[in-house]
């Protein structure tokens, strides 16, 4: 069985980003305008990362493609994040508690 180790630090995100929210007076958005939000954020992974696969192996904007693809991963975490600590959901409990789960089904 895969293992992730304890005291992986991901409840300290969660807590990073509850106060970046804060910081920016975006606590009064609710899960529902998160989840919207972050809908933009995937279309703008997903546009990144159709960029980067065009760019050639050892082209220079391959590397910057990279960071655009680093940057909207980054994008749509925080507001993951974000909709889990407005619904009190631990991130890592219910990653472990899933993917335990997970390593026991079949898909065909």
């Amino acid at each position: 069985m895969i293992e992730l180790p304890e005291g992986a630090p991901l409840a300290e995100y969660q807590a990073y980003v509850r106060a970046l929210e804060a910081l920016h007076g975006w606590l009064d958005a609710d899960a529902a305008r998160n989840c919207f939000l972050m809908g933009e954020e995937v279309g703008e992974l997903f546009a990144a990362v159709r960029k980067l696969e065009r760019a050639a192996p050892g082209d220079p904007a391959r590397e910057a493609g990279v960071a655009a693809v680093g940057e909207e991963i980054v994008d749509v975490l925080n507001y993951l994040l974000a909709i889990a600590n407005r619904l009190d959901i631990d991130v890592e409990a219910a990653f472990r508690a899933k993917n335990a789960r997970n390593q026991t089904r079949t898909w065909p």
